[in-house]
């Protein structure tokens, strides 16, 4: 991607995250609460080590982070979505803790002296990053025997890809035929195999490589915690640019599934994410 692409990906990255941040990982079924708790019980993470969480968003792996450093320790966060940074930091505060710190900051241009961070964390954006290049770098900012752990997201392909089919074909059907979504709505396709993500780390030079699939299943209360959980992370991009009759109809067809998909627990929804870890020797 050249370089003015590269900026236009970020820019419409960066304002789809930004007008979704007062509900990103606060509604619905919260995976990224639920899978960067997940994430950071895989790791050694001990009392006062310095850490860094790279696209931090609303802070889901920091906040987990934070608890294991202690006040000891530190954990800083950075994204480049500055309402989200600004809902982070705001969080922080109320939490009142001392140990974890947001700051606006691209993840492809992060720079830290070398050998600051026992562990460096990325959860569901380095499909985003340009990972081949950003990597290496991180790996420099890493101490002797420090970790950097990533999580990034794939659809498991069971009941629940069955299940949940009506709502491909429907996405389908309201855009106009020919459609081609622009390359932001669809960065996850990067780096979603344990064989992809775990190449790319052991091509950045990381060494004990290990990569782990890991799913759960979450659950809706209705089709409106659903319709408002859509709104609040990568399928805005979706929602917006639909045209107003297809978002009406994408929303009266899909409450009608959702309906008849509805349990006793709630809207079943299985999700699933590749963890990759590496050290610096």
């Amino acid at each position: 991607m050249e370089t003015g692409e590269r900026q236009a990906f970020k820019d419409t990255v960066i304002g789809m995250f930004d007008r979704a941040a007062t509900l990103y990982g606060q509604v619905g079924i919260q995976q990224f609460t639920y899978f960067g708790n997940w994430l950071v019980e895989q790791l050694h993470v001990p009392a006062g080590a310095q850490a860094l969480d790279v696209a931090t968003g609303r802070g889901a792996i920091l906040f987990a982070l934070a608890e294991k450093v202690g006040t000891g320790g530190q954990v800083l966060g950075i994204d480049l979505a500055s309402t989200m940074v600004a809902e982070t930091a705001a969080e922080i505060a109320r939490r009142g803790l001392t140990q974890a710190e947001v700051r606006v900051m691209d993840g492809d241009a992060v720079s830290f002296p070398p050998e600051s961070f026992d562990l460096i964390t990325c959860g569901f954006a380095l499909h985003f990053l340009d990972y081949t290049r950003t990597l290496p770098k991180l790996r420099l900012m890493l101490r002797p025997e420090g970790v950097f752990a990533a999580i990034t997201p794939f659809v498991p392909r069971d009941e629940n890809l069955e299940r949940w089919q009506w709502l491909f074909k429907l996405t389908r059907d309201v855009f106009p035929e020919g459609f081609v979504p622009p390359a932001a709505w669809i960065a996850p396709n990067k780096i979603s195999t344990p064989e992809l993500i775990g190449a790319a780390l052991t091509d950045a030079g990381f060494k004990d490589v290990y990569t782990e699939s890991h799913t759960t299943t979450l659950y809706f209360k209705d089709e409106s915690d659903w319709w408002d959980w859509e709104w609040s992370q990568g399928s805005r991009f979706w929602l917006e640019g639909m045209s107003p009759e297809g978002l009406e109809r994408f929303k009266r067809e899909s409450f009608g599934h959702l309906r008849e998909m509805q349990t006793a627990d709630g809207i079943p929804s299985t999700m699933g994410v590749v963890l990759a870890r590496g050290e610096k020797h």
